[in-house]
């Protein structure tokens, strides 16, 4: 094997570098403290199942949280657990043990700078069996995050084939019709995201499942997106219109306020 034209020993590659066999889940330690490690935990034994994968052990990741927070009590941590090492074929050996891998990053500051969307002409294929699964082929958003920057605005509203509204880039959608809260179902596509199911359990639990498209949602009264990283962000243009209500719900404010000072 050769690597930048160079040999090295290693006989065979990781199979989460060779075909995007695995998962990943991104979460915040904010002063110390992993938030809602029990539902990312909970990501990704799903995600390890589903794949038909081992899962490594998870009093070794909480240890490392340990050592992580000693350095670095407030960051961003991205655990992704792959297939393991193999050689050139697709079918994967079925005593082969798992990789693990976990990295840190800055915790960004939480923004709630109302967000100019579009709907992107890039769309996302219909897969059900991958569909809520944060799995490692993300090549669809790579090319979602380089239509945005050319587009020049702050995020995109993602459908599938079928013109079905699915989530922004990498974060959930939410937006009130007048009447109801409604999120995108993901049945077909998308990601299931950990913040979104906070919100829902804690403060919009009749946020509804739809299968809404691209004029149902330029229509909402207010709207906004989610993820653990960002927080809940609030939408205030999307397309050429401007959102009637322009910040977040004051129950998800005032909720994710909470959530921030029990951190601290």
């Amino acid at each position: 094997m050769w690597h930048n034209g160079k040999p090295i020993s290693q006989p065979a590659l990781d199979r989460g570098l060779q075909f995007g066999d695995g998962h990943f889940t991104t979460l915040v330690i904010r002063h110390g403290q992993p938030e809602f490690w029990p539902r990312h935990w909970q990501r990704l034994t799903e995600a390890s199942q589903r794949l038909g994968m081992a899962l490594p052990p998870r009093h070794e990741i909480e240890q490392l949280f340990q050592r992580i927070v000693q350095q670095q009590p407030n960051c961003v941590v991205k655990i992704i657990v792959t297939r393991g090492y193999s050689e050139r074929g697709y079918a994967p050996s079925v005593d082969g043990s798992v990789n693990w891998y976990v990295t840190t990053a800055p915790l960004p500051t939480w923004q709630q700078r109302a967000l100019h969307v579009e709907q992107a002409e890039f769309q996302l294929a219909i897969q059900p069996r991958l569909a809520g699964l944060k799995t490692l082929n993300r090549l669809e958003q790579v090319l979602l995050a380089q239509e945005r920057t050319e587009r020049q605005v702050d995020d995109l509203i993602v459908c599938d084939s079928s013109l079905h509204i699915v989530e922004a880039i990498s974060s959930n959608l939410f937006w009130y019709d007048g009447v109801n809260w409604r999120i995108p179902q993901l049945k077909n596509a998308g990601i299931a995201g950990i913040m979104q199911a906070e919100i829902c359990a804690a403060v919009l639990p009749k946020a509804i499942p739809t299968n809404a498209v691209w004029n149902d949602l330029i229509s909402a009264d207010q709207a906004f997106v989610c993820n653990t990283v960002l927080g809940p962000r609030p939408i205030g243009q999307i397309g050429s219109r401007q959102l009637p209500q322009q910040g977040l719900p004051e129950v998800v404010n005032t909720w994710y306020l909470n959530v921030l000072s029990k951190s601290s």
